[in-house]
Protein backbone atom coordinates (compact mmCIF):
# COMPACT_ATOMS: atom_id res chain seq x y z
CA UNK A 1 0.00 0.00 0.00
CA UNK A 2 0.93 3.43 -0.60
CA UNK A 3 0.61 5.69 2.52
CA UNK A 4 0.85 9.07 3.43
CA UNK A 5 4.14 11.01 2.93
CA UNK A 6 5.93 12.83 6.05
CA UNK A 7 4.93 16.00 7.10
CA UNK A 8 6.84 18.70 5.29
CA UNK A 9 6.88 22.38 5.12
CA UNK A 10 7.70 24.85 2.04
CA UNK A 11 11.17 26.89 2.39
CA UNK A 12 12.87 29.61 0.77
CA UNK A 13 15.39 32.43 1.70
CA UNK A 14 15.26 34.05 4.95
CA UNK A 15 15.04 37.69 4.62
CA UNK A 16 17.05 40.03 6.95
CA UNK A 17 14.57 41.65 9.84
CA UNK A 18 13.71 45.20 9.76
CA UNK A 19 15.12 47.82 11.97
CA UNK A 20 12.65 48.39 15.18
CA UNK A 21 12.06 52.28 14.88
CA UNK A 22 11.18 52.22 18.21
CA UNK A 23 13.67 50.64 20.45
CA UNK A 24 12.05 48.52 23.38
CA UNK A 25 8.77 47.90 22.23
CA UNK A 26 9.28 44.78 20.49
CA UNK A 27 6.77 42.37 21.58
CA UNK A 28 8.64 39.83 23.99
CA UNK A 29 5.44 36.90 23.05
CA UNK A 30 7.21 35.22 19.40
CA UNK A 31 4.93 34.44 16.73
CA UNK A 32 5.00 30.79 16.77
CA UNK A 33 5.61 29.38 13.51
CA UNK A 34 2.86 27.17 11.63
CA UNK A 35 2.31 23.86 11.65
CA UNK A 36 3.48 21.51 9.19
CA UNK A 37 0.79 19.68 7.33
CA UNK A 38 0.87 16.68 6.06
CA UNK A 39 1.27 15.91 2.19
CA UNK A 40 0.34 13.70 -0.76
CA UNK A 41 2.50 11.33 -2.42
CA UNK A 42 2.36 10.80 -6.41
CA UNK A 43 -0.83 10.43 -7.44
CA UNK A 44 -2.52 10.72 -4.02
CA UNK A 45 -5.17 13.05 -3.04
CA UNK A 46 -5.28 15.15 0.52
CA UNK A 47 -7.43 17.84 1.13
CA UNK A 48 -8.32 19.47 4.25
CA UNK A 49 -11.56 19.99 5.03
CA UNK A 50 -12.72 24.23 6.56
CA UNK A 51 -14.45 25.28 9.48
CA UNK A 52 -13.12 23.44 11.81
CA UNK A 53 -11.68 25.34 15.22
CA UNK A 54 -8.30 25.71 16.34
CA UNK A 55 -6.33 22.90 17.13
CA UNK A 56 -8.93 20.42 15.00
CA UNK A 57 -8.35 19.49 11.17
CA UNK A 58 -10.17 16.92 9.39
CA UNK A 59 -8.63 15.71 6.41
CA UNK A 60 -10.09 13.87 3.35
CA UNK A 61 -7.75 11.68 1.42
CA UNK A 62 -7.41 9.40 -1.76
CA UNK A 63 -4.29 6.88 -1.36
CA UNK A 64 -3.66 4.59 -4.52
CA UNK A 65 -2.20 1.61 -3.92
CA UNK A 66 1.44 0.71 -4.90
CA UNK A 67 1.31 -2.13 -7.43
CA UNK A 68 1.02 0.12 -10.16
CA UNK A 69 -2.76 -0.15 -10.61
CA UNK A 70 -5.65 2.45 -10.39
CA UNK A 71 -7.20 1.05 -7.24
CA UNK A 72 -7.28 3.15 -4.38
CA UNK A 73 -8.00 3.42 -0.77
CA UNK A 74 -10.81 6.78 0.11
CA UNK A 75 -11.00 7.88 4.31
CA UNK A 76 -10.35 10.89 6.44
CA UNK A 77 -8.91 11.28 9.24
CA UNK A 78 -8.87 14.18 11.99
CA UNK A 79 -5.97 15.33 14.58
CA UNK A 80 -7.32 16.54 17.63
CA UNK A 81 -4.70 19.12 19.78
CA UNK A 82 -6.26 19.01 23.21
CA UNK A 83 -3.43 20.69 24.53
CA UNK A 84 -3.52 23.49 22.00
CA UNK A 85 -6.99 24.43 22.66
CA UNK A 86 -8.11 22.94 25.86
CA UNK A 87 -12.30 23.77 24.61
CA UNK A 88 -11.57 20.29 22.49
CA UNK A 89 -12.64 17.14 23.88
CA UNK A 90 -12.60 13.11 23.84
CA UNK A 91 -15.85 11.89 24.47
CA UNK A 92 -16.78 7.85 24.62
CA UNK A 93 -20.36 7.92 24.23
CA UNK A 94 -23.04 5.04 25.08
CA UNK A 95 -26.78 4.65 24.16
CA UNK A 96 -29.29 3.38 25.86
CA UNK A 97 -31.11 2.65 22.03
CA UNK A 98 -29.04 2.15 19.35
CA UNK A 99 -28.47 4.85 17.27
CA UNK A 100 -26.69 5.66 14.26
CA UNK A 101 -23.44 8.31 14.71
CA UNK A 102 -25.60 10.89 13.32
CA UNK A 103 -28.35 10.74 15.85
CA UNK A 104 -25.43 10.65 18.32
CA UNK A 105 -24.31 13.89 17.49
CA UNK A 106 -27.30 15.08 17.26
CA UNK A 107 -28.41 14.25 20.57
CA UNK A 108 -25.49 15.13 21.99
CA UNK A 109 -25.42 17.08 25.11
CA UNK A 110 -21.53 17.43 26.06
CA UNK A 111 -21.00 21.06 24.44
CA UNK A 112 -20.82 21.51 20.41
CA UNK A 113 -20.22 18.34 18.62
CA UNK A 114 -17.75 18.70 16.11
CA UNK A 115 -17.08 15.54 14.68
CA UNK A 116 -18.15 11.27 15.31
CA UNK A 117 -17.73 8.30 14.74
CA UNK A 118 -18.97 4.86 15.42
CA UNK A 119 -17.41 2.97 18.68
CA UNK A 120 -16.42 -0.71 19.61
CA UNK A 121 -17.83 -4.10 18.80
CA UNK A 122 -21.37 -5.14 19.18
CA UNK A 123 -23.91 -7.72 18.50
CA UNK A 124 -27.88 -7.17 18.37
CA UNK A 125 -27.78 -3.76 19.45
CA UNK A 126 -25.86 -4.97 22.69
CA UNK A 127 -21.93 -3.34 22.82
CA UNK A 128 -19.40 -5.49 23.36
CA UNK A 129 -16.43 -3.86 24.30
CA UNK A 130 -15.44 -1.36 26.86
CA UNK A 131 -17.38 2.01 27.75
CA UNK A 132 -16.16 4.23 30.19
CA UNK A 133 -18.43 8.11 30.01
CA UNK A 134 -17.11 10.62 32.96
CA UNK A 135 -15.67 8.28 35.13
CA UNK A 136 -18.73 5.18 35.44
CA UNK A 137 -18.44 2.01 33.11
CA UNK A 138 -21.38 1.55 31.00
CA UNK A 139 -20.74 -1.05 29.02
CA UNK A 140 -17.92 -4.06 30.00
CA UNK A 141 -15.77 -5.49 27.39
CA UNK A 142 -16.75 -9.29 26.55
CA UNK A 143 -15.05 -11.73 29.21
CA UNK A 144 -15.72 -14.57 27.09
CA UNK A 145 -15.71 -15.67 23.37
CA UNK A 146 -15.98 -19.11 21.14
CA UNK A 147 -13.02 -19.26 18.64
CA UNK A 148 -12.75 -22.18 16.19
CA UNK A 149 -9.64 -23.74 15.40
CA UNK A 150 -9.00 -26.48 13.33
CA UNK A 151 -12.80 -27.43 13.28
CA UNK A 152 -13.24 -27.74 17.24
CA UNK A 153 -14.79 -24.56 19.69
CA UNK A 154 -12.72 -23.44 22.20
CA UNK A 155 -13.62 -21.20 25.19
CA UNK A 156 -11.64 -17.69 25.41
CA UNK A 157 -11.23 -15.23 28.25
CA UNK A 158 -9.84 -12.23 25.70
CA UNK A 159 -7.75 -9.27 26.80
CA UNK A 160 -8.58 -6.74 24.09
CA UNK A 161 -7.24 -3.54 23.55
CA UNK A 162 -8.96 -0.03 24.44
CA UNK A 163 -8.15 3.75 24.47
CA UNK A 164 -8.57 5.89 27.62
CA UNK A 165 -8.36 9.46 28.72
CA UNK A 166 -7.53 10.13 32.20
CA UNK A 167 -8.98 12.72 34.50
CA UNK A 168 -5.68 15.32 34.31
CA UNK A 169 -5.72 14.61 30.48
CA UNK A 170 -3.10 11.68 30.47
CA UNK A 171 -4.05 9.44 27.09
CA UNK A 172 -3.54 6.26 27.61
CA UNK A 173 -3.99 2.75 25.11
CA UNK A 174 -4.05 -0.20 27.31
CA UNK A 175 -5.18 -3.80 27.13
CA UNK A 176 -8.21 -4.28 29.17
CA UNK A 177 -10.06 -7.13 30.76
CA UNK A 178 -13.14 -6.91 33.17
CA UNK A 179 -12.33 -9.05 36.22
CA UNK A 180 -14.91 -10.87 37.53
CA UNK A 181 -13.81 -11.37 40.91
CA UNK A 182 -13.83 -7.65 41.51
CA UNK A 183 -17.27 -6.37 40.66
CA UNK A 184 -16.48 -6.67 36.57
CA UNK A 185 -14.21 -3.39 37.00
CA UNK A 186 -11.72 -2.95 33.97
CA UNK A 187 -7.93 -4.26 34.68
CA UNK A 188 -5.41 -2.83 32.39
CA UNK A 189 -2.57 -5.67 31.36
CA UNK A 190 0.72 -4.85 29.79
CA UNK A 191 -0.05 -7.26 27.34
CA UNK A 192 -3.02 -9.81 25.52
CA UNK A 193 -1.72 -12.50 27.99
CA UNK A 194 -3.06 -15.97 27.68
CA UNK A 195 -4.72 -16.63 24.19
CA UNK A 196 -2.84 -16.99 20.36
CA UNK A 197 -6.02 -17.96 17.89
CA UNK A 198 -3.56 -18.65 14.89
CA UNK A 199 -1.84 -21.67 16.74
CA UNK A 200 -5.35 -22.95 18.97
CA UNK A 201 -3.81 -21.33 22.74
CA UNK A 202 -6.51 -20.37 24.33
CA UNK A 203 -7.26 -20.11 28.28
CA UNK A 204 -10.94 -20.29 29.50
CA UNK A 205 -10.11 -18.93 33.13
CA UNK A 206 -11.28 -15.52 33.68
CA UNK A 207 -7.95 -13.08 34.73
CA UNK A 208 -7.98 -12.20 37.97
CA UNK A 209 -7.09 -8.62 39.09
CA UNK A 210 -4.12 -9.49 40.58
CA UNK A 211 -2.70 -9.96 37.27
CA UNK A 212 -3.56 -6.77 36.10
CA UNK A 213 -3.76 -2.95 37.70
CA UNK A 214 -7.10 -0.91 38.08
CA UNK A 215 -7.96 1.14 35.11
CA UNK A 216 -9.64 4.15 35.90
CA UNK A 217 -9.86 6.86 33.22
CA UNK A 218 -12.34 9.23 32.68
CA UNK A 219 -13.21 8.22 29.36
CA UNK A 220 -12.60 5.26 27.74
CA UNK A 221 -13.71 3.00 24.53
CA UNK A 222 -12.30 -0.63 23.98
CA UNK A 223 -12.50 -2.52 20.42
CA UNK A 224 -9.05 -4.47 19.20
CA UNK A 225 -6.81 -5.33 18.18
CA UNK A 226 -4.00 -3.19 19.03
CA UNK A 227 -2.68 -1.35 16.36
CA UNK A 228 0.76 0.45 17.40
CA UNK A 229 2.38 0.01 20.93
CA UNK A 230 5.74 2.50 21.11
CA UNK A 231 5.24 3.12 17.95
CA UNK A 232 5.59 -0.51 16.67
CA UNK A 233 3.15 -2.15 14.18
CA UNK A 234 1.86 -4.87 16.40
CA UNK A 235 -1.72 -5.10 14.29
CA UNK A 236 -0.90 -8.78 13.10
CA UNK A 237 0.28 -10.22 16.36
CA UNK A 238 -2.60 -9.17 18.42
CA UNK A 239 -5.20 -9.85 16.09
CA UNK A 240 -4.45 -13.34 17.09
CA UNK A 241 -3.64 -12.93 20.31
CA UNK A 242 -6.84 -11.18 21.38
CA UNK A 243 -8.94 -13.94 19.55
CA UNK A 244 -10.37 -11.76 16.91
CA UNK A 245 -10.47 -13.65 14.12
CA UNK A 246 -13.54 -15.91 14.84
CA UNK A 247 -15.42 -12.71 14.97
CA UNK A 248 -15.10 -11.61 11.73
CA UNK A 249 -12.33 -8.57 12.14
CA UNK A 250 -10.40 -9.70 9.14
CA UNK A 251 -7.07 -8.18 10.10
CA UNK A 252 -5.70 -9.08 6.71
CA UNK A 253 -7.91 -8.39 3.95
CA UNK A 254 -9.35 -5.07 2.36
CA UNK A 255 -12.48 -3.79 4.31
CA UNK A 256 -13.66 -0.68 5.91
CA UNK A 257 -11.86 0.88 8.92
CA UNK A 258 -12.21 2.73 12.07
CA UNK A 259 -9.00 3.80 14.19
CA UNK A 260 -7.96 6.03 17.16
CA UNK A 261 -4.38 6.81 17.98
CA UNK A 262 -2.09 9.41 19.98
CA UNK A 263 1.38 10.73 19.38
CA UNK A 264 3.67 11.14 21.99
CA UNK A 265 3.12 15.17 22.12
CA UNK A 266 -0.58 14.29 23.04
CA UNK A 267 -2.36 14.57 19.61
CA UNK A 268 -5.75 12.52 19.13
CA UNK A 269 -5.94 10.63 15.55
CA UNK A 270 -9.09 9.34 14.68
CA UNK A 271 -9.37 7.42 11.02
CA UNK A 272 -11.96 6.06 8.50
CA UNK A 273 -11.78 4.32 5.68
CA UNK A 274 -14.21 3.35 2.87
CA UNK A 275 -14.04 -0.19 1.40
CA UNK A 276 -15.93 -3.17 -0.94
CA UNK A 277 -15.77 -0.61 -3.37
CA UNK A 278 -17.82 2.25 -1.63
CA UNK A 279 -16.60 5.81 -3.65
CA UNK A 280 -14.52 2.71 -6.09
CA UNK A 281 -12.33 2.47 -2.29
CA UNK A 282 -11.13 -1.08 -1.59
CA UNK A 283 -9.86 -0.38 1.76
CA UNK A 284 -7.02 -1.46 4.01
CA UNK A 285 -5.86 -4.21 6.58
CA UNK A 286 -5.08 -3.37 9.75
CA UNK A 287 -1.28 -3.48 9.49
CA UNK A 288 -1.57 -0.95 6.25
CA UNK A 289 -3.89 1.14 8.80
CA UNK A 290 -1.27 1.04 11.40
CA UNK A 291 1.50 1.86 9.19
CA UNK A 292 -0.79 5.13 8.24
CA UNK A 293 -1.08 5.64 11.85
CA UNK A 294 2.24 5.50 12.49
CA UNK A 295 3.32 8.08 9.53
CA UNK A 296 0.77 10.52 10.72
CA UNK A 297 2.58 10.31 13.87
CA UNK A 298 1.03 8.18 16.53
CA UNK A 299 3.06 6.15 18.58
CA UNK A 300 -0.32 4.31 20.15
CA UNK A 301 -3.28 3.16 18.12
CA UNK A 302 -6.68 0.53 18.57
CA UNK A 303 -8.38 -0.82 16.25
CA UNK A 304 -12.58 -0.12 16.54
CA UNK A 305 -15.16 -1.64 15.18
CA UNK A 306 -14.93 -1.55 11.03
CA UNK A 307 -17.20 -3.31 7.97
CA UNK A 308 -20.71 -1.38 7.70
CA UNK A 309 -20.28 -0.04 10.93
CA UNK A 310 -17.19 2.39 9.65
CA UNK A 311 -18.44 5.78 9.70
CA UNK A 312 -17.50 9.49 10.29
CA UNK A 313 -19.65 12.32 10.86
CA UNK A 314 -18.31 15.80 10.35
CA UNK A 315 -19.33 19.29 12.19
CA UNK A 316 -22.77 19.75 9.85
CA UNK A 317 -23.82 16.03 11.51
CA UNK A 318 -23.87 14.14 8.43
CA UNK A 319 -21.30 11.58 7.36
CA UNK A 320 -18.28 12.84 5.57
CA UNK A 321 -17.36 9.03 4.18
CA UNK A 322 -19.67 6.30 2.33
CA UNK A 323 -20.56 3.36 4.95
CA UNK A 324 -20.41 -0.16 2.89
CA UNK A 325 -23.55 -1.11 3.82
CA UNK A 326 -25.12 1.97 2.23
CA UNK A 327 -26.49 3.84 5.34
CA UNK A 328 -25.18 4.25 8.86
CA UNK A 329 -25.70 1.48 10.65
CA UNK A 330 -27.24 1.88 14.26
CA UNK A 331 -24.40 1.60 16.94
CA UNK A 332 -24.72 1.48 21.06
CA UNK A 333 -20.96 3.05 21.57
CA UNK A 334 -19.65 5.92 19.85
CA UNK A 335 -16.34 8.80 19.72
CA UNK A 336 -17.24 12.61 19.67
CA UNK A 337 -15.07 15.34 19.55
CA UNK A 338 -16.79 18.53 21.00
CA UNK A 339 -15.86 21.93 22.09
CA UNK A 340 -17.00 23.10 25.56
Amino acid sequence: MCLFGSLAVACGPTPEPEPNPNPGTEDPTPTPEPEPKPEPEGRNELVELEGYPEGMAVYSFKNFYEDGTDDYCTGYYAIVDTKKNPSLKFNAVYVEQDATPSDIFASFEGGTPLLATNGGYFWDGESLSLLISKGEMKSIAAQYTWPTFEGQSYTACPIRAAFGVHADGRMEATWVYCCPDDGNNPYSFTSPKGNNEKVGVFTSTPHRSSGGTLWTPEEAIGGGPMLLKEGKNVAESNYWKEVLHSGGTAALSYQPRTALGYTEDGKIIIFVCDGRKMNGSFGYTLPEVADLLKKLGATWAINLDGGGSSVMVGKDGKALNSPSDGSQRRVPTAVVISMQ
